[in-house]
């Protein structure tokens, strides 16, 4: 097998996965009543073409759970005076970084199935 037909299916196959992910969350999603703040312990940028993983650490009934996630990115345009000449990724999140609160949605019955509220989005890379 050639290096790019093995790239390839390397890169299809981080596609997928990431669509496997995303349809095991949406189920959780609606079970995901309760809210807590959790606390950001630890993001890792694993480079230019990966995404930005976030690990939050919140309590429920005393008990201390952590989630990871891809950070979700929103465009911005960068504007010359009023023209358009590029774009640039942000957070969606309005403040990343460690040490800062966010929201984080559980499940009262399963405490560890849990997603953060504000990190919605399609783009994370």
């Amino acid at each position: 097998m050639g290096l790019v037909t093995l790239k390839a299916v390397l890169i299809i196959s981080v596609l997928l996965m990431r669509e496997m992910v995303g349809v095991i969350l949406k189920t959780n999603k609606s079970q995901c009543t309760s809210m807590t703040k959790g606390n950001i312990v630890n993001l890792e940028n694993k480079g230019l073409n990966f995404p930005t993983l976030i690990t939050v650490e919140y309590v429920v009934n005393s008990n201390t759970y952590r989630i990871t996630e891809s950070l979700k990115l929103k465009s911005e345009t960068i504007k010359l005076w009023f023209i358009p000449i590029g774009q640039r990724k942000i957070p969606v999140l309005p403040k990343v970084a460690v040490g800062e609160m966010v929201v984080v949605n559980y499940n009262p019955n399963e405490p560890t199935e849990a997603y953060l509220a504000d990190n919605i989005g399609i783009a994370n890379c």
